[in-house]
């Protein structure tokens, strides 16, 4: 994998990759990992720990729609009222059609269904009350941020390390971030920073290439307009600067705390401002790095939501 190809994707991840999105979890212990990402785990597998779960009583909502409200029926040449989704009217590959000769009324649910477990059950799906509650509802997680993951994944590699070797998880002592100062040996400077001279070849193709993207992004060629890059970036010797550094969408911290740029939702779409996620990347080595326990491990996890 280019070197290019791989800071940028974790600077650009949520443009790149769906809702795929990079987490770094801070730990003692690599065998903390699956504890420190539970607490966040959505519940749609229905495999979420239930000390994390909240229960979500749908029964108000639902009485007052079924009192309340109706749906669309086909009146029947012979009197019968059908759903507009009936099979009847499975006429198309895709979807129903209805003939246009037949009549569409709205018919109130109370009138449709003789009672309100009917209508919750056979309209709105629900196989039955809750066994906890004995209400009708669903249990889900309030703190959910993703439903999968996996260590490394489509960022496998993303640590470099002082050794010059890559990893998905390491001790944050023998990982070099371009922010560090203190170094052994002959270094190089690159773009401001000091580097160490068997580390420098890495950094200095990332500059090219990431000074050629930049040129690419500010001529119109990137996802998103030229203005979104100069608002978010600033300038061109900012954005190698911080393609340079490395950072995450997210970060659980040792004491199992969840910090993110903003909320990832659906096709990689998280909720940050331009300003939110320059200031995010910009503090992530003097907020989580400098902050943390050199011994503690870093792994890089990708997480789906």
């Amino acid at each position: 994998m280019a070197v290019i190809s791989l800071i940028l994707n974790l600077k650009n991840e949520r443009m790149l990759n769906m809702s795929h999105f990079t987490v770094a979890i801070i730990t003692e212990s690599l065998d903390n990992l699956e504890q420190l990402l539970a607490p966040y785990q959505e519940n749609n597998m229905e495999t979420c720990p239930q000390e994390y779960l909240e229960f979500n009583d749908v029964e108000g909502e639902y009485r007052l729609a079924y009192e309340t409200e109706s749906s669309e029926m086909v009146k029947m040449e012979d009197g019968r009222l059908l759903s507009v989704y009936d099979n009847v009217f499975k006429t198309v590959p895709f979807g129903c059609e209805v003939p246009a000769h037949l009549e569409r009324v709205q018919v109130p649910h109370h009138q449709r269904f003789s009672s309100f477990e009917l209508f919750i059950e056979e309209y709105m799906g629900y196989k039955g009350k809750d066994e906890i509650t004995g209400k009708y509802g669903y249990w889900e997680n309030p703190n959910a941020k993703w439903d999968w993951w996996t260590i490394g994944g489509r960022w496998s590699g993303a640590l470099l390390l002082k050794s010059g070797k890559r990893a998905d998880a390491a001790q944050i002592k023998d990982i070099f971030f371009i922010e560090q100062t203190n170094h052994d040996g002959l270094t190089v400077e690159i773009e401001g920073y000091q580097v160490p001279a068997s580390l420098a070849p890495t950094f200095q193709i990332t500059v090219v290439e990431a000074s050629q993207a930049w040129d690419e992004v500010i001529a119109g060629k990137g996802l998103y307009k030229p203005e979104y890059y100069l608002k978010r970036y600033g300038d061109k010797q900012s954005y190698i600067c911080e393609m340079l550094s490395f950072s995450t969408f997210a970060v659980i911290t040792a004491d199992g705390t969840w910090h993110a740029k903003g909320e990832m939702g659906w096709f990689g779409v998280s909720s940050e401002s331009a300003e939110e996620a320059k200031d995010f990347n910009t503090s992530y080595f003097n907020t989580f790095i400098q902050a943390a326990n050199p011994e503690h491990y870093l792994i890089v996890v990708d997480c789906h939501i």
